[in-house]
């Protein structure tokens, strides 16, 4: 009997074993599934007939920067490359300004390739890069930041069709857009028609990912429906003598949770990227969540360190702000979302939510004007006159100005009638039109019909003003002129014969 006892206990070790090592074999199986290289290959070249194939005759490209994401290499005297890569990377050339890629698509990071992990990749690939001469480089240009279009369905997409894509089609001043991320609000199965929105604008325009744009259903590959859709969420390009680099730094710590983080992997391509790269040219990096709130934010900072012009887009925060790094050698538009507050709110004669930000500011985006290496800015509030550069209320005898795209170091003055220009102080306060509305919210007063409450909170705007009003001399106010500037590119004034008193 105790023999017997004994053979059973080895037979359930060795099967817990066997089981056990089954399991080894299993997982190792799948992480080299996950882990397998394919080898990429592939010309630059003249595409003098715009063809897309590389044919006898046409001039072959040297010193073409090629690039998986990690690594990048130049052509050879032979426009020729080739390098590993790993699925789910994407494949893109870094193409310097004085070309174009030939039949060039409209989303700009859609021209690289994707190593799609639901589709069968071969071991050995070619991506041939085809590009033609750009006439002339652009010396003067402008871009829009665009944050946060974030729709949730078929209802708010018609949302953003009727004010921010409607708007943007109308603009002949854009060279081109940066999308900065959470063009979906988790549902991935409208990505395919913002992309078609997108792809219609008259301007290219360039995506990356934000928190809400990842399919969590996938762990191994959270960004396999963006990256179907758009291309490669990690990249660079060259514009006029700007570099722009865009990453994606939505970092998963769980099935739902995230943080801002770079990986090692993309900290090494942005090394390699920015060694191609003259110290005194403008360097534009583009990512979804603010350098502000990037965990391993100093590690990338180290590296932009030597160059002279750096400016850093994103969006996320559903705010507009102003970052500065590096002793203040850095700045970082934080552009707000064209969403708003979640596309809640009044509707307005279109019938989109009028979906003020958390700072007060309106739906909005930041229009870039770049001349050589330098730049200027100006927040464009969607469906509004682009003079509108803030608002103004009278509380309790003082004069609050909301200057939408100021910062801490913006010097704001006011002017009363035609008195003299007076410094205005910065406010601690809440924008005074997000506290009316929360107000009625929280005394359930909708003057719309069909309106819904609205997630405002009070929340301190970052670029808030006041000045009391008793300190002015004579008659009635008749006219209010603000204006403020500053020694990072912002400079704006208005004007105002109305204003709302309380």
């Amino acid at each position: 009997m105790t023999h017997l006892l004994a053979m059973n206990n080895m037979i359930k070790k060795i099967s817990i074993i066997w089981i056990l090592g089954l399991l080894f074999v299993i997982k190792v199986t799948a992480q080299v599934a996950v882990a397998k290289k394919v080898w990429i290959e592939g010309h630059a070249f003249e595409d003098k007939n715009n063809n897309g194939l590389l044919d006898k005759g046409e001039k072959r490209l040297s010193k073409i920067r090629v690039s998986n994401g990690i690594d990048v290499i130049s052509t050879d005297k032979a426009g020729a490359y080739s390098f590993e890569a790993k699925i789910g990377q994407s494949i893109f050339s870094i193409t310097p300004s004085e070309y174009v890629w030939a039949k060039q698509k409209k989303i700009g990071n859609a021209n690289a390739y994707y190593l799609n992990p639901n589709h069968t990749i071969p071991d050995t690939l070619v991506f041939d890069i085809p590009l033609r001469k750009r006439k002339n480089i652009p010396l003067e240009f402008n871009i829009a930041a665009i944050g946060d279009v974030q729709v949730s369905d078929q209802e708010e997409l018609g949302f953003a069709a009727k004010s921010i894509f409607s708007e943007l089609i109308g603009r002949k001043d854009i060279d081109f857009n940066l999308v900065l991320g959470d063009l979906v609000n988790n549902n991935m199965e409208i990505l395919p028609d913002v992309g078609k929105m997108i792809d219609a604008l008259p301007m290219s325009s360039y995506t990356m990912v934000g928190n809400h744009d990842r399919n969590v259903a996938n762990p191994d590959y959270m960004n396999d429906r963006f990256n179907t859709v758009f291309g490669a969420d990690n990249y660079a390009f060259n514009y006029g003598h700007v570099h722009f680099i865009v990453l994606n730094n939505v970092f998963p710590t769980g099935k739902n949770s995230y943080e801002g983080r770079l990986t090692d992997d993309q900290l090494t391509f942005l090394k390699n990227d920015l060694s191609y790269i003259p110290k005194d040219a403008l360097v534009v990096l583009s990512q979804h969540i603010p350098m502000a709130f990037t965990r391993n934010r100093t590690d990338v900072l180290q590296l932009l360190a030597d160059y002279k012009n750096v400016l850093i887009l994103s969006g996320h925060t559903h705010q507009v702000d102003r970052y500065f790094f590096n002793n203040k050698a850095i700045q970082e538009l934080g552009a707000g979302a064209t969403c708003g507050n979640w596309w809640r709110g009044e509707k307005d004669a279109k019938g989109v939510p009028e979906a003020r930000m958390l700072c007060g500011s309106p739906r909005g985006y930041f229009v870039i004007n770049i001349k050589n290496n330098s730049y200027s800015f100006q927040f464009k509030a969607v469906d509004q006159d682009a003079k509108k550069q803030m608002h103004i209320a009278v509380r309790a005898g003082v004069l609050l100005a909301n200057v939408f795209g100021a910062a801490d170091s913006t010097n704001v003055m006011v002017q009363i009638n035609d008195g003299e220009w007076v410094q205005m102080r910065k406010s601690k306060s809440v924008d005074p039109f997000v506290s009316d509305i929360i107000e009625k919210n929280n005394h359930k007063i909708y003057p719309t019909l069909g309106s819904t409450a609205n997630p405002l909170r009070k929340r301190t705007s970052g670029h808030l003003w006041e000045f009391p009003l008793q300190k002015v001399n004579g008659d009635r106010i008749k006219v209010i002129r603000i204006k403020a500037e500053d020694n990072y590119g912002f400079s704006v004034q208005n004007e105002f014969t109305e204003f709302f008193s309380q």
